[in-house]
């Protein structure tokens, strides 16, 4: 607020001009905004199994997390007040467009309150996640839910192999492409290193990521093998992980080429599962 003589009353921010009132009005803001801020809990979690699922559809899926995460909130379904649906591929694989939250989640009784559909790549789940938490600190909603739902095995490799053609700039493929290959020059690729079988190019990126790290900071193989057989370790505390095994470095090492320095159990498979989680204020828990 500008500076008043003693004794006059401090002009309130409506009388306001110029830049006094635009700071004025942003300490408003900032206040208003602070008066929504609190705490927001993780309520409940839940997931399906992952895994190839080519006998069940993504709403059977997304029905499976949802009764999941309900009973673990010990909360009902009309509790709900907003949905945050990740979903990247249905699109693709099945021409589910524009709407797949409100089509996968309707049959089970979510409806009448904002449905969210995020595709945000990688980072879909997370995005979701965040967009939740955020809903609820701001006042909009005491719960909401944050669910990630996909299904990518298909007996047409193509199609699901095709799935990720489109997280790039699809009018400059080539150029982009190149780009992202050449991260990973400097480091000779081993003879026999490279799979004869069809994969997704955006192994071809990751493993230029890789190289370049090999390159810039001297990391090796074995030591990226490390990181596979740890997660790989991880997987076998979770029954309903996709894969159960654990991997020594030297199974990891050892085991059939992708593309340098990358082998089978160092790259994800493509998938199908869900899972969802119920964020809720601490006005909700009672």
């Amino acid at each position: 607020y500008p500076a008043v003589p003693s004794g006059k009353e401090r002009p309130k921010p409506s009388n306001i001009v110029g830049p006094e009132k635009s700071r004025a009005c942003g300490m408003r803001r900032t206040v208003e905004r602070n008066r929504f801020m609190s705490e927001v809990y993780v309520a409940g979690v839940s997931m399906t199994h992952f895994g190839k699922h080519l006998d069940r559809s993504l709403k059977d899926l997304a029905g499976e997390a949802l009764a999941g995460v309900l009973k673990d909130a010990g909360c009902d379904v009309k509790a709900l007040e907003a949905v945050f649906f990740g979903n990247c591929v249905q699109g693709h694989m099945e021409g589910q467009d524009m709407v797949r939250g409100e089509i996968a989640l309707r049959a089970f009784g979510i409806e009448s309150i904002p449905v969210v559909n995020v595709e945000n790549a990688c980072a879909t789940a997370s995005t979701a996640f965040h967009m939740a938490v955020n809903y609820v600190k701001a006042g909009a909603a005491d719960i909401a839910l944050a669910i990630g739902v996909e299904k990518m095995f298909s007996e047409d490799k193509e199609l699901m192999f095709s799935a990720f053609d489109g997280a790039w700039d699809v009018n400059d493929v080539e150029n982009v492409k190149n780009q992202l290959l050449q991260l990973g020059e400097g480091v000779e690729v081993p003879e026999g290193s490279t799979s004869p079988r069809p994969y997704s190019v955006f192994m071809d990126v990751y493993a230029g990521f890789s190289r370049m790290h090999m390159r810039e900071f001297g990391t090796t193989q074995r030591q990226l093998a490390a990181i596979a057989s740890k997660n790989h370790n991880h997987s076998t505390m979770n029954p309903l992980s996709q894969y159960q095994k654990a991997f020594t470095v030297d199974e990891i090492l050892e085991a059939a080429p992708i593309t340098y320095p990358l082998t089978v159990p160092m790259c994800s498979p493509v998938s199908d599962g869900a899972a969802p989680e119920v964020r809720c204020a601490a006005s909700a828990q009672a």
